[in-house]
This record gives C-alpha cells, structure tokens and sequence, in this order.
C-alpha cells in the first residue's frame, strides 16, 4: 500500500516532509480594501534549488465556507471550504530566477480585484506557494493569511501599517523596478547608493520605480520615512 493511499499513511507522509528544512521562505503584503489591491512578495531563496526545474510563485486569494455556483460541475449548491476569487499573480503565476549570490530575494508584485457583493471580505484569505513547474513539482514553501488581518498590512484606507520597500528583477542586467510603500501621514525618499556611496537616483516613495543602472556592481537602496524608519534592500547588476 502506498503511503499516501490511507489517512495514516498520508499523514505520516506529510509529517516526514515537515521535517526536511526549506530554504525558500516567502514574505507577503496585502495592500487594498474590500474591492481590490495590490500583492507585494518577496520570495528569498538561502541557498541555490536543489533541481534546475523552472520555479513559480503563485497567489490565490480564496473564500472559505462558499457555495460553489454552476461552473463547479457536480459541486454545484454545494458548501465548499475554499473558493478561489481572485489571483494577484494571474493564473499562470510568475517565474523566479534564482541565480544567486545567495541569499537572494526575489520581488513580485501583482493587482486584483474583488466584488463586495460577493466576496465576503471578512471570510477572504491569501494562499502563496512557490513550486517547481516540472519534474518532482514539489512545493518549496508556502503562506497561508487572512486577507483582512491588520498583520497583512490590509485596510480599508489602502494604508500600510509599515513602511513596504521592494526590488526586483535581483540580480538583474541593469533594469529593475523599485517598490515602496509608507504608513498614512508619513512621507519618505528612496535613495539608491553605488559600493562607494554615491548616490545614483531618489525619489519619493509611495510608487513603483523604474530603474535604469549601465555599471555592473552592487547596489544599496535605501527607504527614510518622516517617521524615523529606514528599511534597507540590496541589488546587483549583472553584465
């Protein structure tokens, strides 16, 4: 019998692989409301992926305890414990190309929308799990929140509880973008510094930023809020 074939055996299947560490940890922030946002994911990678499989983040935000309508085929009418209703990451999820230096993190962002005459938002959550997409397709790690949690970083004012700063592709050849995000009625800078400590651009923060570097090198961004906050990330551009 195989070990997955009885609830024992499952179990016993599941409990071995919790032992085996991952490397893969995976960061998400939730900023919208009732009728949609945007999904901010940073995905670090401690060391290089065991496989050369190509390797996906996904996002679903799901409704629990919801009727499945007619497009469920034989579970239509019936009460089921998860519905997806929205995918900050489209259906097809997005790639992540870990190259290293390691640790190496990776950020994706992604938008969607929700209908509050349906979707209940009290009963909506957040499932994120990176996977290869080819041979074993094991999981690599994976995040499970409530969608309304304060914790997400989720409010009706679309506000950010902490300040939120984000850059990906990493490493990249020299275009990337820049994310950051700051509490309501707080302002910051964002400050890109080269190794010597010149600075190569700023901006203020609140956006998406497109960045734009010719010289190889590592590269320190840095995110200063009115508040006293700093959040500090790294890039390297590759030729």
């Amino acid at each position: 019998m195989a070990a997955g074939s009885s609830p024992s055996g499952f179990a016993a299947a599941i409990n071995n692989r919790l032992t085996v560490p991952s490397y893969v940890s995976i960061d998400v922030n939730m900023v919208g409301d009732a009728s949609g946002g945007t999904a901010y994911i940073n995905v670090t990678a401690e060391q290089e992926p065991a496989a050369s499989d190509p390797i996906k983040v996904w996002s679903v935000i799901l409704e629990d305890h919801e009727m499945a309508g007619p497009s469920w085929g034989l579970y239509n009418g019936m009460e089921m414990m998860w519905i997806p209703v929205g995918f900050p990451l489209g259906a097809q999820g997005s790639v992540l190309n870990f190259t290293g230096p390691y640790p190496q993190t990776i950020s994706v962002t992604g938008s969607y929308t929700l209908n509050p005459a349906t979707d209940i938002f009290d009963n909506l959550n957040v499932a994120t799990y990176v996977q290869y997409t080819a041979g074993t397709k094991e999981v690599l790690n994976a995040s499970f929140i409530d969608l309304p949690d304060t914790n997400t970083g989720i409010y009706e004012d679309v506000s950010v509880e902490n300040s939120v700063l984000g850059a990906w592709p990493n490493p990249t050849t020299g275009v990337f973008s820049v994310s950051s995000l700051v509490p309501q009625g707080n302002t910051g800078t964002v400050e890109i510094f080269d190794i010597t400590g010149r600075s190569v651009s700023h901006f203020d923060a609140g956006s998406v930023q497109n960045i734009s570097i010719e010289e190889a090198g590592v590269y320190f961004i840095r995110l200063t809020t009115s508040s006293g906050e700093v959040l500090r990330r790294q890039v390297a551009v590759i030729r």
